[in-house]
């Protein structure tokens, strides 16, 4: 699906008043950027608790370990040389990704579609809709516009996303340009 047939698609299904027509084109257009980007966001999230993300993680304890030992070990020179400041915070830090379990394969990643559901749910709300949770209503034919293929099943993810706590919604409007900015707080759990 092109970019511009994401955008008529959106474009059809919020049915914006003739006056808030370039309003509603932007807001669509910054969803759709917004999905890979929270995509990647949410991939890098995971990162830390796969095998291999875990296995860096230890090498890089370990290294900030080695560095703390090494500075502890320089004795009278000790005051002329410094501690990288928040190394402790950087160990603690890794320790607890080191402690959180792993969540099992769910087969192949689905942070795009979750971007998508997401990102459509806001801009429901943006424009006025609740985000309904039907296999063939707007909230999902919206994402599935938004992941860039109609064909998507993306039920799951709005139970998923329905059940998670509630993002905050902020508008927030500049008084000398009237330029206005909408932005939708979420707590890092919405975004599993």
């Amino acid at each position: 699906m092109t970019r511009e047939e994401q955008i008529t698609f959106a474009f059809e299904l919020l049915a914006p008043q003739p006056h808030d027509h370039a309003e509603c084109l932007h807001d669509i257009t910054v969803a759709i950027d917004r999905v890979p980007l929270m995509a990647r966001a949410m991939r890098s999230f995971k990162q830390g608790r796969s095998k291999k993300g875990k296995e860096r993680l230890v090498r890089y304890r370990a290294a900030l370990r080695r560095v703390q030992s090494a500075y502890r070990g320089l004795g009278l020179l000790r005051p002329w040389f410094t501690l990288p400041e928040g190394i402790e915070s950087e160990i603690a830090k890794s320790t607890e990704f080191l402690r959180q379990r792993s969540r099992k394969s769910g087969g192949p990643d689905a942070s795009t579609k979750k971007a998508a559901v997401l990102a459509a749910q806001d801009l429901l709300w943006w424009w006025g809709e609740d985000a309904v949770c039907t296999r063939e209503g707007k909230w999902a034919q919206l994402s599935a516009v938004l992941a860039g293929d109609l064909d998507l099943d993306l039920y799951d993810h709005l139970l998923a996303a329905k059940q998670a706590a509630p993002p905050t919604h902020v508008k927030v409007s500049d008084a000398r340009d009237g330029s206005t900015i909408k932005v939708s707080l979420r707590r890092r759990q919405g975004l599993k």
